[in-house]
């Protein structure tokens, strides 16, 4: 019913009679001493009570799943499903996913799902097995790997500061066209000192490959990961400013405790671990495709 809406569509969808679900709803609520449901006569919906009571089931029989899985699993090979939500953009397309490919080349009965998706995910609510995200994430009682350190550069090409002169200084950026994504304020940090840019004057693009293509047009200044640049500063293609303001994010694993137990995502995990930073110098060197 908390799913659904209604007694008729979980009935329509469970095949219990409507008549049914409802007594059963009422004796959960009779023997608990509290209300689960607001009851109308077109839809239903969950109380406080209700709502914390149905996310402690759903979690509680997730890890009956997990558990179960657990147990019965083969020690003499891997197969099964692994659910995957990872950041995109050349780090998804051009680093994770080939990994993952060599991974299913490797190990034919594993069949991996992978999304790219910026936002962030409830592991216990969406049900992946694994998520890959860039930045701090906060204290829990997932599993969390580092993966990789992802040093973040600032660029322009020669011809754009030919036009408007030299970038020596954060404040320096607050003049001049800037080229940025979904984040618009920029915070710079050089040893203890922070400073804070708001990128509203340049053009907007939320796709790290466009912002990429955007600077060697020449629109401005961009604030890139090492992999979409560096390439191009060593070919002089892009020249980096501000280089003592470059940064440093983290790209870990997430993962949760019992999907951790799982010997298939452990060992997708163990294989990222072993192969990725390789990967990574690769890209570095070549610069993204496309």
């Amino acid at each position: 019913m908390a799913k659904h809406g209604s007694f008729t569509a979980a009935a329509e969808h469970s095949g219990f009679s409507k008549a049914n679900l409802s007594q059963q709803v009422s004796e959960l609520e009779a023997n608990l001493g509290v209300q689960l449901l607001y009851r109308t006569t077109r839809k239903l919906r969950l109380t406080e009570i209700g709502e914390g009571y149905y996310q402690r089931c759903k979690q509680a029989m997730q890890q009956l799943d997990t558990a179960a899985e657990w147990a019965s699993q083969s020690k003499e090979g891997l197969k099964g499903s692994i659910r995957i939500n990872a950041v995109g953009g050349v780090i998804g397309e051009e680093l994770i996913a080939p990994l993952v490919i060599d991974f299913q080349r490797e190990y034919p009965e594993v069949r991996v799902h992978l999304d790219f998706s910026s936002v962030r995910v409830d592991l216990l609510e969406e049900q992946y097995d694994l998520v890959i995200r860039m930045g701090t994430l906060p204290d829990s009682s997932l599993i969390v790997r580092k993966l990789h350190t992802i040093k973040t550069r600032y660029v322009a090409s020669s011809g754009f500061l030919d036009k408007y002169g030299s970038i020596t200084k954060p404040s320096d950026l607050s003049q001049v066209p800037l080229i940025y994504g979904s984040v618009d304020q920029w915070v710079l940090t050089r040893g203890k000192t922070q400073q804070v840019v708001q990128a509203d004057k340049g053009i907007k693009m939320i796709s790290g490959r466009v912002m990429h293509r955007a600077s060697l047009a020449g629109l401005g200044v961009t604030r890139l990961a090492d992999v979409y640049v560096q390439a191009d500063i060593a070919k002089n293609r892009l020249i980096e400013v501000l280089p003592g303001w470059s940064e440093s994010t983290m790209l870990s694993m997430v993962c949760p405790p019992l999907r951790h137990q799982i010997i298939r995502v452990r060992s997708l995990m163990e294989w990222f671990k072993e192969h990725f930073p390789r990967a990574y110098q690769q890209l570095l060197k070549d610069g993204p495709t496309g």
